[in-house]
């Protein structure tokens, strides 16, 4: 690293933020926001290129066009019943389903089958050698036959014979329904039942021809088919329904007399007999227990009244005899004056004793009767029991029988299942029988030729104007396709953030000036100047002076960025000798290196002719060249010690000191030899004292090792690249091979950029008001205006200072 390396420390050392101490190219890549480069600038770049392809793409369709046969179709079409005939459909189930879609498209599979194809052949009766396919394009058959060629050529270059297809006997009529089958067409029409059929052909009468055979054809052989379809149909039901008929009544007497074995009574809804009557025993037989449980209960209330009080109102009122109960109110009466008669009379009197027999007689009446009462109700509790006994006995042995019948009842339901399943069949076959002879009967197509194919007036191919706007497109596509892939693939250089996606720092992106507005009357101008000495000697001479020539261009304004940028305005800033060199030959760095010195020599904070604009760009000596100073001392002579550095120095234009290249004599050493480390450190330490700033127009990268002891004099180096020539991965060898020699890169200038920053920003409505604007005529005395003051002020100032 030179001595001056920390001078440019006030530069980004780190851009994407990596660390002070880490290479910008170990840093990641930051997103690069330029590098989708907008539609609109793609197009631009390449219309050429896609303009080209397009015309060409129409030409070829034109062309196609107008060497191509005319075709025509004609067009039949044909209707498909959905429904079946009212005749049959009255007695065939099912016969008004409508068709489903399915069904409809594979009818049209049907019709291009190839039975149809050779039935309309049949139909036609045409000579076997009449073809009935399409005519190619004369122009493809020509490039088929070419290829054919140069395959057998191929093959018969590398000893390979193609295999000899075997023989297979083809007649005529054959060879006519393939070439029908493949140029036939048949698709439906939307949701109906409609089928067109469509034939291509060049003489417009043969394809109405052979359209119509194929519509009558696919409905004769519908017909034939469907009633050849039932004949089978029934001739296969007939021995069918005899046999089912066989066995279901077969199965009927098996089921009957079964039943009739196992005595099966099927009362219908309400079941088996013994199943009815088992029901109705069981009902018998609940009665009986409830009227044996009433006999007993009563019973033994009488005789728990017997062993107890017979005058006991609680129990005598249980029972509703009316008998008991007329005796037991005597008895209570008999009582109640018994004492009556004691409590008035006395114990001992007559007439309470006569009371007191009277009641013992009625007690014992009452009690006879309830004996009476005891033993009828002893016989009926006897009856109840026996009869709900011998009830018991015969519900236990029905139900005995009840399941045995329920176990042969299982099987008889098995054999009626059989009878009423074989009956079934044969009642649904005898159904398909009856379908099968009414539709032999009554025979229908299913398909009617509702359009037939009339013979067509119009060509329907080619279709010119769809063809040749095809041709455009696909030639437009073309191109574009291959816009966009040369963009993919392109690795130059077109916009800063290219150069800023790569780790690097884009000083200025300056535009091309022949696309500046007013750089024709500008130039115009200047090379009309009165002053001779002011004139540019050339247009790179006029292009090499912009700062002073166009002083308010976008170029100069980008220049003043830059400067503010990488130096501000400090008058002897770190930033002392600043080398400018490039990619390689062409990019503008000589233009950029005078226009920058001529800046820096009108800044405010430079004192005047304190700018040096040195030429060390020996081998092509531009600068020397554009100054009309080739033939004059410089850097080479001095070098040599021919002369000082002050006696080779002259003033130019723009308060700038130019040093030029100068020439080597007969005798003199080789340059790189002359540029030893001492005699460009006593150059520099000279003028270091006198001059504000150095700006070195050094050769392209390429030749700098050969001036190595003047690029460690540098404190810095500006790279310039030129936008759509110069390939990134050039700038990044460049930059590293500088740094690999201990140079300090200041930065990449992108020069001779053409994308307005309109088009840039994406704004087309911007780009195309600029672009109006310029076009302007009235723009152009304008722009001559505005430029006529500064020159003449530039060429006064200059002029004073010379």
């Amino acid at each position: 690293m030179n001595r001056h390396s920390t001078s440019a420390a006030f530069l980004r050392a780190d851009p994407v933020g990596t660390g002070a101490g880490r290479p910008w190219r170990d840093a990641p890549r930051t997103p690069d926001p330029d590098s989708q480069v907008a539609i609109l600038t793609i197009m631009r770049r390449n219309w050429r290129s896609i303009l080209a392809l397009s015309g060409v793409g129409l030409i070829a369709a034109i062309i196609y066009v107008a060497t191509a046969p005319s075709i025509y179709t004609a067009r039949a079409r044909v209707y498909i019943e959905s429904r079946s005939s009212p005749v049959t459909a009255r007695d065939t189930p099912g016969a008004a389903t409508p068709l489903e879609i399915p069904e409809v498209e594979s009818q049209v599979e049907y019709i291009r089958s190839e039975k149809i194809a050779l039935a309309a052949v049949h139909r036609l009766g045409l000579a076997p050698t009449q073809d009935l396919s399409v005519p190619p394009h004369p122009l493809v058959a020509r490039v088929r036959e070419g290829i054919g060629a140069v395959k057998l050529f191929v093959a018969g270059l590398i000893g390979l014979s193609p295999a000899p297809k075997p023989g297979v006997a083809v007649g005529p009529d054959e060879r006519q329904a393939a070439t029908v089958r493949e140029n036939l067409e048949a698709a439906r029409i939307g949701a109906a039942y409609v089928i067109e059929v469509g034939y291509s052909l060049d003489n417009p009468t043969t394809a109405a021809a052979v359209a119509n055979a194929v519509a009558d054809a696919y409905v004769a052989t519908q017909l034939e088919n469907r009633s050849q379809i039932w004949k089978v149909a029934g001739e296969w039901i007939l021995p069918r329904l005899k046999e089912m008929q066989q066995r279901a009544s077969a199965a009927s007497r098996e089921a009957q007399t079964y039943k009739a074995e196992h005595a099966i009574i099927d009362l219908g809804k309400r079941g088996l007999v013994g199943e009815q009557q088992l029901e109705e025993l069981n009902t018998a037989v609940a009665s009986a227990r409830s009227r044996t449980v009433d006999a007993r209960s009563t019973r033994d209330q009488i005789r728990a009244l017997l062993a107890s009080d017979i005058a006991d109102p609680g129990i005598t009122e249980a029972f509703k005899d009316t008998v008991i109960i007329q005796l037991r109110k005597q008895y209570i009466d008999l009582v109640q004056r018994a004492d009556d008669l004691q409590r008035r009379l006395g114990p001992g009197h007559d007439a309470v004793l006569a009371v007191q027999k009277d009641v013992l007689a009625a007690k014992h009446t009452l009690r006879t009767e309830l004996e009476r009462l005891a033993a009828s109700l002893d016989r009926d509790y006897e009856v109840a029991k026996a009869r709900e006994t011998s009830m018991s006995t015969t519900f236990d042995q029905l139900i005995s029988k009840t399941l045995v019948t329920s176990e042969a009842r299982v099987k008889a339901k098995e054999l009626d299942r059989a009878a009423e399943t074989y009956d079934q069949i044969y009642t649904n076959l005898l159904s398909r029988y009856i379908d099968a002879v009414n539709q032999q009967s009554y025979p229908q197509p299913s398909a009617h030729v509702i359009t037939p194919a009339s013979v067509p007036e119009r060509p329907s191919a080619p279709r010119g104007g769809l063809i040749v706007m095809l041709g455009m497109l696909v030639g437009a596509g073309l191109g574009v396709s291959g816009a966009f892939a040369r963009h993919w693939f392109d690795r130059t250089l077109r916009s800063p953030g290219q150069i800023t996606g790569q780790g690097l720092s884009c000083l200025a992106a300056l535009p091309e000036l022949r696309r500046e507005p007013g750089y024709r009357a500008a130039l115009a101008l200047a090379q009309s100047h009165a002053d001779e000495a002011l004139r540019p000697a050339s247009v790179e001479a006029f292009k090499a002076g912009a700062v002073r020539y166009m002083p308010q261009s976008i170029f100069v304004e980008r220049l003043h960025s830059l400067k503010s940028h990488l130096i501000g305005n400090d008058r002897r800033g770190p930033v002392f000798a600043i080398g400018v060199t490039s990619v390689g030959a062409g990019s503008g760095k000589t233009t950029f290196a005078s226009n920058f010195s001529q800046l820096l020599a009108r800044s405010r904070a430079a004192s005047a002719s304190r700018i040096l604009l040195i030429d060390a760009d020996v081998r092509q000596a531009t600068l020397s060249r554009l100054s009309q100073a080739s033939d004059q001392r410089g850097l080479l002579d001095v070098l040599a010690g021919r002369c000082c550095a002050e006696e080779a120095v002259r003033p130019q234009p723009g308060d700038v000191r130019l040093l030029a290249c100068g020439s080597l004599h007969p005798g003199d050493p080789h340059f790189s030899d002359l540029m030893t480390p001492e005699a460009i450190a006593s150059l520099v330490r000279d003028e270091r004292t006198n001059l504000d700033r150095i700006v070195v127009d050094l050769p392209p990268a390429d030749d700098l090792p050969t001036l190595r002891p003047l690029l460690d004099m540098l404190d810095g180096v500006i790279l310039v690249a030129e936008a759509g020539k110069t390939n990134i991965d050039d700038v990044i060898a460049a930059v590293q091979d500088l740094e690999s020699s201990g140079c300090t890169v200041l930065g990449v200038v992108l020069n001779k950029t053409n994308a307005t920053p309109a088009v840039r920003r994406g704004t087309l409505v911007d780009a195309l008001v600029r672009r109006a604007a310029a076009m302007r005529p009235s723009a152009q005395p304008r722009v001559a205006r505005s430029w006529r003051r500064r020159p003449g002020a530039e060429a006064t100032d200059a002029g004073a200072s010379v």
